[in-house]
């Protein structure tokens, strides 16, 4: 029975497979600015993604220079304040891992966010999240195909209001964000939880 790789490998989006494949969480990144043609043309092409009746409820923010450095500067000051809290949940080399990241971003020339709408009723809230969650990955996979390095960063859900404010849109939602530059680190693949897959037949 041949392999997974193989199998995939014998698809016709075999470009494709190679983006997932070898799509890695960059942390650490070079000065050098990512062109900004290349940006926009990369997150146009994020936004084909699916959406619910074709909604399309994703918002892509590029914070770059100042903008990037007060991004930062406030989450970690927020992040400060949430200490008792990173206590509770993480051990103190965790905890030092999470503040340091936070004062640099790993220096990334860049940090995109990605938000989505609040939409009428609260029921279409969870599509719209996945909806933009599909978009970022999208972003994730196209940026490496172009040679940049990304992470999607989670934490910073943690001071989602403050960064909502912040942006200037504290009536939408925080999915994710991301820094984005040319990779200064070849991280090792990580295994995969294959055995997790469940099949059910008759």
């Amino acid at each position: 029975m041949p392999n997974a790789e193989i199998s995939c490998r014998g698809l016709k989006s075999m470009e494709l497979w190679d983006a997932i494949h070898g799509r890695r969480s960059i942390r650490k990144f070079k000065p050098e600015p990512v062109p900004r043609p290349l940006l926009e043309a990369l997150i146009k092409k994020a936004m084909w993604a699916p959406s619910a009746m074709n909604t399309q409820p994703w918002k892509f923010i590029v914070l770059t220079g100042q903008k990037r450095q007060a991004l930062i500067d406030i989450s970690c000051r927020a992040l400060a304040q949430l200490d008792i809290r990173l206590r509770a949940l993480f051990n103190e080399k965790m905890r030092t891992f999470i503040h340091g990241y936070f004062k640099d971003f790993g220096g990334a020339p860049a940090i995109v966010v990605v938000l989505t709408a609040v939409p009428e009723h609260e029921v279409y809230l969870a599509g719209n999240y996945q909806a933009s969650a599909a978009a970022l990955y999208n972003l994730l996979l196209l940026a490496y195909e172009a040679g940049l390095g990304t992470c999607w960063m989670t934490g910073p859900l943690w001071v989602e209001k403050e960064l909502l404010d912040f942006l200037g849109y504290p009536d939408w939602r925080l999915v994710g964000l991301t820094p984005i530059g040319y990779p200064d680190q070849t991280p090792p693949v990580p295994p995969r939880k294959h055995e997790e897959i469940l099949w059910l037949d008759d």
